[in-house]
């Protein structure tokens, strides 16, 4: 097949600069090994080493877009004060790759055309029409919610099928759509050969000096620097437990390697200031994240939304690291047996005191994690959804 993969627009591919749904879509590309014909779309980034790859159309940026975008989301952050400033980072961006994917749509043919995660994305197929030209032949691949359909809701109707990243976040769609179109899970997962839980004991030893962790426990988390991620609860919890034997160890920001600084950063740093065993990172390369779990000796991701599928969970149990997480949208899906799920209610702080108490005094034993995840199932599954036809779906998963 000719498969065309629209990412959101906003990272470049390969994954440089990490995101969820970009790294997907590099296991993809790992695992297809010439078996179909890809075609890649991403914006241009001088950290790319692979630019003469067939499998990738680059879009090079223009700096009127750019400074756009810089300006937006100051007006996003310093003027407006919205919530999530950093949804705004790359606006103009999104839509000039639009514009320039749904142009490459419509002057060449593909006999699969994939959307990754982003609503507008929808609109790559409304501008030429394309929508028409590839009719029963476009997968929206759904990441999240759907918040607004920019007016291509019939776009979506007619998908061939919408792929969701878990059965809560196909649980979100709107009851007609979930009527008329075909819905199929395909669950995430990582590359297990690079996050075996292996480390040597000199990159454990630059890795403790790099971060200033002393002789003690790693308590890691990782993630976007968001409200949603509960990091403000995190901490909270660690300064009622006040643990001697361990460090809490951040890794991520804002908005992945963009630069951008949210309010919400800046508060939560201004919490960890009176503890003297928080450490940030910053952001951090992704080929260097399977040595930060193999480093941790628990990993914490105490989500306060309904997180879909968030790639923090399936890397921590790849990894078979202990595991304490939130009963949020689709991570019970796949932590549960295989975690401390703990609710999010008006206890969660309180409770997740209580474990890192434990975790400081007692030893951590990871027997009990037995997730076995193949990432060439990721790709497997992926291609048996795309080769078949919405009655055929059923095959490989119950609609929702």
């Amino acid at each position: 097949m000719k498969i065309a993969i629209v990412p959101p627009g906003t990272l470049p591919l390969p994954a440089v600069k990490g995101g969820a749904v970009e790294s997907l879509i590099d296991l993809f590309e790992m695992h297809n090994n010439n078996n179909n014909e890809l075609t890649i779309f991403s914006i241009y980034d001088p950290e790319i080493k692979n630019m003469d790859s067939s499998n990738y159309v680059y879009f090079k940026i223009p700096i009127y877009i750019k400074l756009l975008d810089k300006i937006i989301f100051k007006i996003a952050k310093n003027v407006v004060h919205l919530n999530k400033p950093t949804s705004y980072r790359y606006l103009a961006q999104r839509l000039y790759f639009i514009n320039k994917v749904s142009n490459y749509l419509y002057k060449n043919d593909f006999d699969r055309v994939v959307l990754e995660n982003h609503e507008t994305l929808l609109l790559a197929l409304k501008k030429h029409r394309n929508y028409k030209k590839y009719k029963g032949k476009y997968y929206y691949h759904m990441h999240n919610t759907v918040n607004n359909f920019y007016g291509c809701k019939n776009i979506l109707l007619n998908s061939a099928a919408i792929i969701g990243v878990s059965n809560y976040i196909l649980s979100t769609l709107p009851d007609d759509i979930k009527k008329r179109v075909p819905l199929v899970k395909l669950e995430n997962r990582v590359d297990e050969n690079k996050f075996n839980g292996q480390i040597s004991s000199e990159e454990k030893d630059n890795y403790r000096k790099r971060f200033d962790l002393k002789n003690k426990k790693v308590i890691l988390f990782s993630g976007r620097f968001n409200k949603e991620k509960g990091i403000d609860k995190l901490l909270n919890a660690w300064k009622k437990a006040n643990p001697k034997n361990s460090d809490l160890l951040l890794v991520g920001s804002a908005f992945f390697k963009s630069g951008a600084h949210s309010a919400f950063q800046e508060s939560i740093e201004k919490i960890a200031k009176s503890m003297k065993n928080v450490k940030f990172t910053g952001f951090i390369d992704y080929k260097e994240m399977p040595k930060l779990y193999a480093l941790a000796d628990i990993v914490v991701l105490p989500s306060v939304w309904n997180d879909p599928a968030p790639l923090t969970v399936i890397e921590t149990l790849t990894s078979h690291k202990p595991l304490i997480t939130t009963n949020s949208g689709g991570i019970s899906e796949y932590a549960k047996g295989n975690a401390i799920i703990l609710e999010r209610d008006t206890k969660l702080v309180d409770n997740l005191a209580g474990y890192l108490q434990k975790i400081d005094k007692q030893s951590i034993s990871t027997t009990s994690i037995n997730k076995t995840w193949l990432s060439k199932d990721y790709y497997d599954k992926f291609i048996s959804i795309l080769n078949c036809n919405g009655a055929s779906l059923e095959n490989i998963e119950k609609k929702i």
